[in-house]
């Protein structure tokens, strides 16, 4: 039988599925799962695949490709909701969203994660703070999610929303293991205009000052340079009116982290032979981007749409590729330290480091999914970044010990190259309680997926 060839957007993971079959209706959803000889197991839905880790795999199975369902469905202002299909683009509804005076709750950067993916899958970004409730607001996409729809294994419909409790925050971290979802319901926000800067620390004075900052009550990512012993903190936090919408720092903002970077990581890589004049040619790059950003980027009055980015369908020439772990924001300072310390003797010893800058997020307690990476307190994540040249696998391995040790938390679709023994230690109680849900609702593994299998049994 003919396989067919899938990769996800980077082209870093390949898989051989029985067929791909791309959807138009909850008919055809239902059609598929129903006809188990036609189309065998386990059956995946299948967004934009961005998604870093073999989470998206249906080795031999069936892939349902759910981009044609791209209708947002119902916007409504009094209730503020609004509930689409699960091929809606984030960045498209975002604009929707605008153009209504309401905004998502979680604007993340990469624009094309599709909205049902978004309601099941790990997210990141920094948590936003309410001046209205006076909090900060939650992390991650899915937790703002109130209705969900899907197909279950046996082909019958299912609607789950927030007074289901514990199904829902199952629902909302299942990765489609519980169902293929064909609509979704988000709770969204009044617009307001968006400020941001960037300010320039030194890693020990971050470190130190870390409880000061987050005090402060404005959003906090971080871009990380251990090479340079250098945090720079972009905050954002409410602006003032009237708002304006594609301001131009963030459209030079988001096309450095897009293109320029990426692009020119990938140029010296080729170019440059000698690790030690690559590391050089990287640091002067970074000292400049830190000028730049804290200098050039910085707005009173954009609108939120406006840091999500939109991707070309393919990653092209200037593709990049990251991971991501969070730790428990008493022990970041410490931790913190200790990363930038790993990542100059790891250099040292292998002659690898990123080719691209790291990131971080602050990300408030959220309990709202299952497998939440803040369920048990705020946390703050060290996200190394590369164009995913010669080097970074083994990087990556030996920076999954190193957070594993120190009591970080994954993604299951971010976090490359997580063991059973990793997944666990983050995760042993949240898994055997979704392991019984899914058991119970899919007996026959019909979504069941071998990468979730050998972390989670």
């Amino acid at each position: 039988m003919s396989q067919v060839k899938v990769q996800n957007w980077k082209r870093s993971i390949t898989y051989f599925a029985n067929s791909v079959e791309v959807v138009q209706s909850v008919d055809d959803i239902i059609r598929i799962v129903k006809d188990r000889e036609r189309y065998p197991s386990p059956v995946r839905a299948k967004g934009s695949h961005h998604s870093t880790t073999r989470c998206i795999v249906a080795e031999q199975g069936t892939v349902v490709d759910v981009t044609g369902m791209n209708k947002i469905l119902g916007i409504d202002k009094e209730a503020r909701t609004i509930t689409m299909q699960a091929g809606v683009l984030h960045i498209d509804a975002a604009r929707e969203l605008e153009k209504q005076g309401l905004q998502f709750y979680v604007n993340v950067e990469l624009g094309n994660l599709t909205v049902g993916s978004g309601a099941c899958g790990g997210t990141k970004d920094a948590s936003y703070f309410s001046a209205d409730d006076n909090e900060f607001e939650f992390g991650q996409v899915a937790s703002y999610v109130v209705g969900i729809k899907a197909v279950l294994p046996n082909g019958e419909l299912i609607e789950v929303t927030e007074a289901d409790g514990d199904l829902m925050r199952a629902m909302r971290s299942s990765y489609g293991m519980l169902g293929i979802i064909y609509e979704v319901t988000y709770k969204v926000k009044g617009i307001k205009p968006l400020a941001v800067k960037h300010v320039r620390y030194h890693v020990d004075e971050y470190a130190d000052r870390l409880e000061e900052l987050i005090a402060g009550n404005r959003s906090i990512m971080l871009y990380l340079f251990p090479f340079l012993d250098s945090v720079v903190v972009e905050y954002r936090y409410d602006g003032t009116e009237p708002m304006r919408s594609n301001s131009w720092q963030w459209r030079l903002r988001n096309w450095v982290w897009k293109t320029g970077s990426p692009g020119f990581g990938r140029l010296v890589n080729m170019l440059v032979p000698f690790r030690r004049l690559r590391s050089w040619i990287f640091d002067a790059y970074n000292r400049l981007s830190q000028w730049v950003v804290t200098l050039v980027i910085r707005d009173c009055n954009s609108s939120p749409a406006d840091q999500i980015i939109r991707y070309p369908e393919t990653a092209g020439f200037s593709s990049y590729t990251f991971s991501i772990w969070a730790f428990p924001l008493e022990q970041y300072p410490q931790t913190i330290r200790e990363y930038f310390q790993f990542c100059k003797d790891y250099f040292d010893q292998n002659g690898y480091r990123c080719d691209l800058l790291n990131v971080g997020y602050f990300i408030a307690q959220d309990t709202q999914s299952l497998f939440s990476y803040t369920r048990h307190g705020p946390a703050v994540t060290l996200d190394p970044v590369s164009t995913g040249a010669e080097g970074w696998d083994g990087f990556i391995t030996a920076y999954n010990e190193f957070c594993s040790q120190r009591n970080g938390t994954p993604l299951f679709n971010q976090t490359r190259g997580i063991t059973p023994e990793q997944a666990r230690k983050a995760f042993e109680p949240e898994i055997e309680t979704f392991l019984e849900l899914r058991r119970a609702c899919d007996p026959d593994d019909r979504f069941y997926t071998d990468y979730f299998r050998k972390r989670f049994e």
